[in-house]
């Protein structure tokens, strides 16, 4: 995969970075990938493994520069750049590689809103690019103005119907109008089991809305297998 130089990294890096914790390396300056991970522990707590959002096993050399500022907790779920280790090389098929982890950020995780008639804000976001599932989290890129550096957000079921679900992202905490403060950051949802839902093929799809600029309905779709729990 082609190495991508310095600015590149930042550029992208600074999407994530005004309100999540960052991994910060001296030596970012190339690297060979760069993708949403799920954080876990090997087998029977062997080693620390990451797996991919397009479907890679990742074995870091440097566990821990994952660590969280308690320097003994992981995040739960990140985005990584990394560099592939000494001896690895891309092929074709394959999807376990060992690596060392370059820089990076964590990305937000929270539960799926249960009771959203507890929730006193809605503010509008500026834009919803992305949507997607992978790994049992329901992630969502989010555009944002914001007053405050307490932000939050909520995803709740609206309905069912069929083998769909609709869910909302509610902007709860931080938002306004002031539209000097703006940044993107990613949210990822553990969707639950949800009752009355009805699966095709084993798989179901998530419709997102959100209020957007001026009141608008923003909506993002994603067809998905059936896993929540």
């Amino acid at each position: 995969m082609k190495k991508m130089k310095f600015l590149a990294f930042a550029v992208i890096l600074l999407m994530g970075i005004s309100f999540t914790s960052c991994f910060n390396s001296d030596d970012t300056n190339t690297y060979d990938g760069g993708t949403f991970v799920t954080v876990s522990s090997g087998y029977l707590g062997a080693g620390l493994i990451l797996k991919s959002d397009d479907g890679l096993t990742l074995s870091p050399t440097n566990p821990s520069f994952l660590l969280l500022k308690d320097k003994v907790s992981y995040p739960e779920r990140a985005f990584v750049f990394y560099k592939l280790a000494e001896g690895e090389t891309y092929v074709t098929g394959k999807t376990n590689y060992s690596v060392t982890i370059v820089g990076g950020y964590v990305v937000n995780v929270k539960e799926f809103n249960l009771r959203p008639d507890t929730l006193q804000n809605d503010y509008n976001v500026a834009s919803m690019p992305n949507f997607w599932y992978a790994n049992g989290y329901a992630t969502v890129r989010v555009g944002f103005y914001y007053t405050s550096n307490s932000i939050d957000f909520d995803l709740y079921k609206q309905k069912v119907g069929n083998d769909t679900l609709y869910v909302k992202l509610n902007y709860s905490k931080g938002g306004g109008t002031n539209y000097s403060q703006s940044t993107t950051m990613e949210y990822s949802f553990k969707l639950p089991y949800v009752e009355g839902l009805q699966p095709k093929n084993d798989s179901v799809w998530v419709k997102l809305s959100a209020k957007g600029p001026d009141n608008q309905v923003l909506e993002k779709n994603i067809h998905c297998k059936y896993d929540f729990n």
